[in-house]
């Protein structure tokens, strides 16, 4: 489809299911997608890497191809972009025969440390995605996300402790996903122990729960 012709149907802001079926069965619309969002200046070029997002949960394989193009979202100045980026990523590991994400995975984690609490949430979320897909990655994984607690994350450009607890509370639910694959069990066991006093009655409940459930299972 005439990239043109695309930006023009996009500004009408019709439903997105509408294009995410067209380009899922036209390269043409996917590749225009990609293309918008490298010369769009207006805010259609959002749309179009969320559309792209969206593809990629269905059909990771036909976003395979770009992948290093997203993996340049990961330095983007917008957020939105970039968080579009960590999360579509975590979509293609299903599909990273070439392991693609080998090149790229130290400047995925290091955007743990980002002081925008929503770029590091996002990237831990979906980090348990990648442990399952490249185990091989579980350790420095881990590693990584046991760093959160002494990051500094940002809220009005003050620090925030309570950004911290909540990104905190993503490390322990990102742990429930592969605790049982994990090699660095006592780690996470007392990551868990470290959130029982936390500020956040949520976390600190949920890292009661994590506890029960796994302080028997170690190996």
């Amino acid at each position: 489809m005439d990239k043109e012709i695309l930006i023009t149907r996009l500004k009408a802001k019709p439903d997105l299911n509408q294009f995410i079926t067209e380009a899922i069965d036209n390269t043409t619309t996917l590749s225009s997608l990609f293309e918008i969002v490298l010369t769009e200046t207006s805010s259609i070029k959002y749309v179009c890497t969320k559309i792209i997002r969206m593809v990629s949960e269905q059909k990771p394989e036909l976003i395979y191809p770009y992948f290093e193009d997203i993996s340049k979202w990961l330095h983007h100045k917008n957020s939105f972009i970039k968080w579009d980026g960590i999360l579509t990523l975590s979509n293609l590991l299903a599909v990273d025969y070439e392991d693609k994400f080998g090149v790229i995975y130290q400047d995925y984690f290091a955007l743990i440390q980002d002081p925008q609490m929503i770029t590091a949430a996002n990237a831990i979320g979906n980090a348990w995605r990648i442990v399952l897909a490249k185990p091989e990655l579980e350790s420095y994984i881990t590693r990584r996300l046991l760093e959160v607690p002494k990051i500094i994350y940002m809220n009005k450009g003050e620090p925030s402790p309570e950004c911290n607890c909540i990104v905190c509370g993503q490390v322990l639910e990102c742990f429930e996903h592969y605790f049982d694959f994990s090699k660095n069990q006592t780690a996470m066991i007392n990551f868990a122990k470290g959130q029982l006093g936390s500020r956040r009655k949520a976390v600190a409940k949920n890292a009661e729960e994590f506890l029960r459930r796994h302080s028997d299972k170690r190996v």
